[in-house]
C-alpha cells in the first residue's frame, strides 16, 4: 500500500514537471532589459568584459573526462566541453549588451577566485547581508569545486559574475537570462537566496526560458530556440528529478534525474516539432505574392535623357521583424 501511494506520488510529480516544461515554450514580446546603476557603484562598461583562463592541456582534459556524465541527460557533446567557440562568445555578448548587462563580468573557463572574491565586496546590487551569508557560501563552492575542472554554467548573482565552460548557446543565454532576472529585482538578494531552495529555483528556471524563446523568435535565431527545447529542457528535468531525491528512497536519484531528463526531451522535441512546422508554414506564406496586383511604376533609367528607356519595378512585401537580421 505505501509503494502503490509512493508511485502515484511520484507520478504526480513527474505529470507536474511535464506541466512546468511546457509552460516554457510560451513566449511573449520580448522586453529588452534597461537598468540603472546602484549608488556606490562604478559606472557599466561601455562592453562586456570576457576573461579567458589560460590553456592547459592538463586541466582541460581532466575537465572534459569529468564533464562526461553531464552530456548523457542533454545528449549533447557541448556540454561542459570546456571549448567555447567565438560565435558562443558573441551570442552571449550581444545579450548582454541588448539588456543593459555589460556590468555582467563573463569568464569563460577560467578560475579566479581572489578576483570572484573582489566582485562579491564591491558588488552593491545586493545586500551585504547576502553577500556575507550566502555569497560566501557561492564562493566557497567556487573556491572548492573549480568549474575548470567540474564544469558548468551559471550566473553568480552575489559577484555579478557568469561562468561559461559549455559551447551550447541556449545553455548559456539561459544563464545569462538569470543576470537579467536579478537586475529586475527590487531585492535581489532576498530572490536569489529563495531560489538556492530544491523546487523553489523551478520559478526562476520558467522566468529565463520564457525570456530566451521570446529573445530568440524576435531574432529569428531558429538555432538557439531548438537548443533550449533539444537541450535546456531535459538539464531542467534532470535536476527537478534529482532535487526530490532526500523525499524518496535512497539511490533513487539517478533514477529520477533520468526520468526528469525523458520528460524533458519528450516535451522538448514536441514542442520543437511543432515550431518548425510552424516556422516551415510561415516561410511558405511569405513566398506566396499576397497582392495578386501589385503597383506598377515606369521610370527611366536617366531622367534626364528624354530617349531613356522605360523600367519596369514593382513593390513586394518583405518579412520583417523587430531585430535587425
Amino acid at each position: 500500500m505505501v509503494a502503490i501511494r509512493h508511485a502515484r506520488s511520484r507520478a504526480r510529480w513527474f505529470a507536474g514537471l511535464s506541466l512546468f516544461i511546457s509552460v516554457g515554450c510560451v513566449s511573449a514580446p520580448y522586453e529588452f532589459g534597461r537598468f540603472e546603476s546602484m549608488p556606490g557603484e562604478p559606472d557599466k562598461p561601455d562592453d562586456v568584459v570576457v576573461d579567458y583562463g589560460a590553456p592547459n592541456k592538463t586541466l582541460d582534459r581532466i575537465g572534459w573526462v569529468v564533464g562526461l556524465p553531464s552530456r548523457i541527460f542533454p545528449l549533447h557533446a557541448g556540454v561542459n566541453n570546456h571549448r567555447v567557440s567565438d560565435e558562443t562568445r558573441e551570442k552571449v555578448t550581444c545579450y548582454l549588451r541588448m539588456n543593459d548587462l555589460t556590468d555582467v563580468r563573463v569568464r569563460i573557463n577560467q578560475y579566479d577566485p581572489k578576483g570572484e572574491w573582489q566582485r562579491l565586496r564591491s558588488n552593491r546590487r545586493i545586500a551585504a547581508g547576502w553577500r556575507y551569508t550566502g555569497g560566501v557560501l557561492c564562493h566557497l563552492h567556487y573556491t572548492l569545486f573549480p568549474s575548470r575542472i567540474v564544469g558548468g554554467d551559471w550566473y553568480n548573482p552575489y559577484t555579478n559574475s557568469l561562468y561559461i565552460n559549455s559551447d551550447v548557446q541556449a545553455l548559456v543565454l539561459h544563464e545569462a537570462a538569470y543576470a537579467k532576472d536579478i537586475h529586475s529585482r527590487r531585492h535581489p538578494g532576498t530572490y536569489a537566496a529563495i531560489n538556492h531552495i530544491p523546487l523553489i529555483w523551478m520559478w526562476r528556471q520558467t522566468v529565463c526560458v520564457n525570456d530566451i524563446l521570446s529573445y530568440a523568435q524576435e531574432a529569428d535565431d531558429w538555432e538557439v530556440e531548438e537548443q533550449t527545447y533539444h537541450v535546456v529542457y531535459p538539464l531542467i528535468g534532470a535536476h527537478a528529478g534529482m532535487s526530490i531525491s532526500p523525499l524518496a528512497p535512497f539511490g533513487f536519484e539517478p533514477l529520477l534525474g533520468l526520468g526528469g531528463a525523458l520528460i524533458g526531451h519528450a516535451t522538448g522535441r514536441t514542442v520543437a516539432a511543432h515550431r518548425a512546422t510552424e516556422r516551415r508554414d510561415s516561410d511558405r506564406a511569405d513566398d506566396v505574392l499576397v497582392d495578386p496586383d501589385p503597383e506598377i511604376e515606369f521610370t527611366k533609367d536617366d531622367p534626364d535623357e528624354a530617349d531613356a528607356p522605360l523600367v519596369r519595378t514593382a513593390t513586394s512585401l518583405s518579412r520583417s521583424g523587430l531585430l535587425p537580421r
